[in-house]
């Protein structure tokens, strides 16, 4: 049986507050996968969107996101 040293501990014990911590920071950008889920669409329906220049995307170190403003002018409303 293998004891956790306890900064191992205490890192797993941090990130699972991390992960149940509601925050209060607003969002500011979502994956391909992520808009589609929340708008209900395919995701190859969002890149033909992208690619038909509808959607707007902002690429930051090689992902693709689609910045919250769009589901703001969209009109999406995202409960969470």
């Amino acid at each position: 049986m293998i004891i956790p040293t306890r900064s191992e501990a205490n890192r797993a014990v941090r990130r699972l507050l991390q992960s149940t911590k509601k925050s209060k920071a607003e969002r500011l950008g979502y994956r391909v996968s992520e808009w589609s889920e929340m708008t209900g669409t395919s995701r190859q329906t969002t890149w033909r969107a992208i690619r038909n220049g509808t959607l707007r995307t902002v690429t930051y170190c090689g992902i693709t996101l689609i910045p919250d403003s769009e589901r703001v002018r969209l009109g999406f409303d995202v409960t969470t």
